[in-house]
Formats: C-alpha cells, structure tokens, sequence
C-alpha cells in the first residue's frame, strides 16, 4: 500500500518517506513518529520559518521550560533530549526553581503574539500527527481546517489554556523525560465533534479541529468547564505565549 502524507496528502512516489518525523519533538524526549509525514513536510516544521525560529522549535521552547522544571530533583539513568533553551533558564534559589528570561525573549505584545501563533501550529501539528499515530484518524475532510494552519499558515486557531486550581497533577514516573500525548486520560478532558482537549506535561488545552460559530463555542467552554469544577478555575484564550504558565508556577502553591 503506498503511504499518503497527513499534511500535504500526497502519495508516493510523488513524495517520500524517508526521514523520521518525530510526533514530539525529539529535544523534547519524543520518542514516537508518524510514518505518514512525508520528508518534504516533515523539514517544513523543522526549518525556520519567516522569524528566526521553526514551527517545531516554537513548540520545543515552550514545553522545555515545563520538562526543566519537572525534571528537576530527579535522578535519570539517561539523558532524553537534553535540556537547552535560546530564550530561558531555570535556575535554584534556596531550593526553589526560578525562571530565568534571556534577552531573545522579548516581552513586547508584538513579539509574543507572532511566537504564540507559531506555538499553536505546532501544537497543532503534534495534535494531529499524534491522533493519526494512536488512532489512524486524521486524514478525514473534517481535520483540514488543521492542516491549512499548521502547515500552510492559513487562517487563525483559537486555542485555550485551562488553569488549574492546584499544583497537583497526575503523570507517570518518565512521563517529563519521554512525554506522551494524552486525549483522554482524565475525566476533565471534554470533547466533542468540534472541539478536542489534549493534555501535555500537566497542561490542558483545548481548541477547535473544524469550523464552529459563536454558539457552539460558548456551549463547549460551558460544558467543558462544568467537567473541570474543582479541578481548573477559568480558560484562557492565548494570546500571548506568556499566556501559558511555563514554568508550572502553579507547583509553588
């Protein structure tokens, strides 16, 4: 059978498969990838784009900063995906992690919007490739408003961030060393036809896979945060990257 690409759903020969497309990114301890992402698709992510960064290292940064922070303290028998950061640093201060904001990273709203819509292909992208790896889904008409974002930068993507009441969260003991993509795992991740949640080294998103209007969304955020009561205060729609509580501040509590 000939493989078909997820993204730009060409089959081959017309495309090849040569190179391993990792689902998470491999600096982030990924170690799972999509036979169905074709080589030239798979460098797209990868490769800088019209900022100095790529898509998949804006995904990479973000979630450094979180994997740093869980790691810490803990003894590894190996290094996955070795921590190193163009724009943070987590450092200990009277035995408490503090984070630390290099100078590429600018505050400016301009500047966090433009990385936060890099971010959201991403998230995008590892949502996808993931769905189509656990389930074989993902080549559906239904999931091209996806990969008209991800991959070709075409429209906008609502993405939510849900903030947690407390700093506990359920995880497997290597889960911040080899992370993994869950959809389901607790019973506060809603979905629906229209929008799905993922959980990600203990932060929840949520966001549209189809096209949706003003209804469906405020009936989703209404029933999605009934399932959440006690355990998330509010989501937030991101805007800026900062949005995101990287450094799992919320662990301070």
């Amino acid at each position: 059978m000939k493989l078909k690409c997820l993204w730009c759903l060409n089959e081959e020969p017309k495309v090849t498969f040569e190179k391993k497309a990792h689902t998470i990114p491999k600096s982030l301890g990924g170690q799972n990838y999509n036979k169905n992402v074709c080589d030239e698709c798979n460098s797209f992510f990868g490769n800088k784009q019209e900022v100095n960064y790529s898509i998949e290292e804006a995904l990479k940064e973000t979630f450094n900063i979180t994997r740093r922070r869980l790691l810490m303290g803990t003894k590894q028998k190996r290094q996955v995906g070795k921590f190193k950061s163009r724009f943070f640093d987590i450092r200990e201060r009277n035995g408490k992690p503090r984070l630390v904001v290099k100078p590429s990273f600018r505050l400016n709203s301009t500047y966090q919007r433009e990385l936060s819509y890099y971010f959201k292909r991403g998230l995008y992208k590892m949502y996808l490739e993931e769905l189509n790896r656990q389930t074989d889904k993902g080549f559906e008409p239904k999931y091209d408003v996806i990969r008209s974002f991800a991959r070709y930068g075409k429209g906008t993507a609502t993405v939510l961030y849900f903030n947690r009441v407390a700093g506990m969260m359920m995880m497997f003991a290597r889960e911040a060393e080899t992370p993994i993509l869950y959809f389901d795992r607790m019973k506060y991740l809603y979905s629906n036809e229209q929008f799905v949640e993922i959980e990600f080294l203990g932060h929840v998103f949520g966001f549209p896979i189809t096209l949706f209007s003003k209804s469906d969304f405020d009936n989703y955020i209404e029933k999605s945060l009934k399932e959440k009561q006690g355990f998330f205060k509010e989501a937030k729609v991101i805007d800026k990257l900062t949005d995101v509580d990287l450094s799992l501040r919320i662990m301070n509590s």
